[in-house]
């Protein structure tokens, strides 16, 4: 019965070859990445003192003396002691600290088009692999991160 069931399978694949069909998906010739413009003014003034300043991202906190985001992870975040200078409106005044712009570029990675699966809001809420739960999702940070990325997703 398991020798039917392998042969089944190896003729199954050998037919999805014959016939041009592979394991992968072809996007087309006129595939379009999804547009996704993260507000930056956004990251600097509330991503960044409110999610990753105030949680220790960048620093280790709530007892990971390791500086996870600093060293061992492939989210390297630098703390900073500078917060950006931002109006009324959360729009950034001249240029943020240096910190702050090299941390958005490390995010970029992490952030998808849908906030709900993207990595940058499943981790810290401990969805999907993370050393910890930084918070919940309910939590007003998990609430800024799905805001950010569901704006830059228009």
């Amino acid at each position: 019965m398991v020798r039917a069931a392998l042969l089944g399978i190896v003729f199954a694949q050998a037919c999805a070859a014959q016939n041009g069909v592979s394991g992968t998906v072809d996007p087309g010739a006129n595939f379009v990445a999804p547009d996704l413009a993260l507000d930056e003014s956004f990251f600097y003034c509330r991503i960044e003192p409110e999610v990753i300043e105030r949680h220790g991202c960048a620093s280790g906190a709530a007892g990971e003396q390791g500086l996870c985001h600093n060293s061992r992870s492939a989210l390297r975040l630098i703390a900073s002691d500078t917060p950006a200078s931002c109006d009324g409106t959360g729009r950034v005044i001249g240029n943020p600290p240096d910190a702050y712009s090299k941390n958005l570029e490390a995010v970029r990675y992490f952030v998808q088009s849908d906030p709900l699966t993207s990595p940058l809001y499943l981790r810290p809420i401990q969805r999907t692999s993370h050393p910890r739960q930084v918070f919940d999702e309910g939590d007003p940070a998990a609430q800024l991160i799905e805001q950010w990325i569901s704006a830059g997703a228009r």
